[in-house]
């Protein structure tokens, strides 16, 4: 398995509630991989949504270049998760993962 780029994903990432942080990979979906995500940890404390394929407005790429992928991190309430990104093929299991980065998620109550 690689390891995460020196400028990848952080290893953690503090937010408060109802805060996003979104957090871009790239992708490799010409070779028929996608991200997915896993969370462990307190329940219920983050969301994560994806979004794939070039923002609108984007030059368009050279044939054969993959679109990054996206996966935003939503603070839904106080605690810390393990969030687990992998790569990987939809057909293969998760721990045939091609690449994968481990991020705690640490998520603090709004200040009033």
């Amino acid at each position: 398995m690689a390891d995460p780029p020196a400028d990848g994903p952080p290893a953690r990432i503090d937010l408060a509630v109802g805060e996003e942080r979104s957090v871009e990979l790239p992708g490799l979906g010409t070779a028929g991989y996608d991200w997915d995500h896993q969370v462990a940890g307190d329940d219920g404390v983050v969301d994560v949504t994806w979004t794939r394929g070039f923002p609108p407005g984007a030059p368009m790429p050279r044939a054969g270049v993959s679109a990054p992928e996206v996966a935003t991190v939503r603070g839904l309430r106080p605690g810390t998760a393990r969030l687990r990104l992998y790569q990987h093929r939809r057909w293969e299991p998760p721990e045939k993962a091609r690449a994968e980065h481990r991020i705690e998620v640490v998520v603090r109550p709004t200040t009033p």
